[in-house]
């Protein structure tokens, strides 16, 4: 495995302006001692992504991540710790040599899948908060209890009762028919196209411990008591259920986890209230019995 000294980290480290390496992906305004910006990891309209200088670090009030810049570069490029500090190191024009040759490789077929599944959270986030159709979901969300930050910050989304649509967004996305396919989001119509999975759903996304969504868990708005009331991501190329937990990526650089201890709840949507509550830690199953 690569290392760095601590040494040569701190280097690093110290030899970067977070504000002008975050800068480069953000807008950031001065207000008062700290720059505020719209948060790069979750879509918002009003501003909670804050960098201090006098700290070199950064918090986003809305998805709760935070830290030092190559915690930034670890979230905003999907690195590990030493591809972030030989980033950073890069920027600073620090030479930094790291042997990959032993290093794991990701399948270039499931890198392709979760940039795909990344676009459909961000399109079902859309159809959830921004659009008429995802209104109904919206107040139901609402009435359970939950915030817009809370629903920004796991990325809530609405899958329309229309099974097109999603097939029609991923196409205009230049999606083939066959990633489309594999994604486990579509199933085959009797024609030979493709139907959306889940219909009429609010959608829970479902991520690694690198936040990356490798699934979906689609709770019905239908009343009809023959549907399924939660319908999950069938097992791809990146998504095995038995080895997810619900919120790990949060959990793991929650301020509470610096005793090492997570707490596991019994679904999901406990986790996330937890979360609203300020417990930060929480982790649960994936499956919603």
């Amino acid at each position: 495995m690569a290392r760095v000294s601590e040494e040569k980290i701190d280097e690093i480290r110290n030899a970067v302006n977070i504000a002008d390496y975050i800068g480069q992906y953000v807008a950031l305004e001065k207000r008062g001692q700290n720059l505020f910006g719209l948060c790069p990891f979750v879509p918002e309209n009003t501003p909670s992504f804050t960098v201090t200088e006098s700290k070199q670090l950064f918090k986003c009030f809305s998805c709760s991540r935070g830290g030092d810049v190559f915690g930034f570069v670890m979230e905003y490029d999907h690195l590990d710790f030493i591809h972030a500090v030989k980033k950073v190191a890069d920027y600073a024009g620090i030479p930094v040599a790291i042997d990959d040759n032993n290093a794991p490789r990701e399948n270039p077929a499931a890198r392709k899948q979760k940039q795909i599944l990344a676009q459909v959270t961000e399109f079902c986030h859309h159809l959830l908060v921004n659009t008429d159709s995802g209104q109904e979901a919206l107040a139901y969300l609402h009435k359970r209890g939950l915030t817009d930050d809370t629903i920004n910050a796991y990325n809530l989304g609405f899958a329309p009762d229309d099974g097109a649509v999603l097939v029609n967004f991923l196409t205009g996305q230049d999606v083939s028919r066959e990633d489309q396919r594999l994604t486990g989001l579509f199933t085959d119509h009797s024609r030979g196209q493709l139907y959306a999975r889940f219909t009429n759903r609010v959608m829970f996304p479902l991520t690694n411990e690198r936040g990356e969504t490798i699934g979906f868990s689609g709770r019905t708005m239908s009343a009809d008591k023959t549907t399924a009331k939660y319908l999950n991501s069938p097992e791809t190329i990146i998504f095995n259920k038995s080895n997810v937990l619900f919120n790990l990526d949060k959990a793991l650089t929650a301020p509470e986890v610096n005793d090492k201890s997570l707490i596991l709840f019994e679904g999901y949507m406990d986790v996330i209230a937890a979360y609203q509550a300020g417990v930060h830690n929480g982790i649960a199953r994936w499956v919603r019995r």
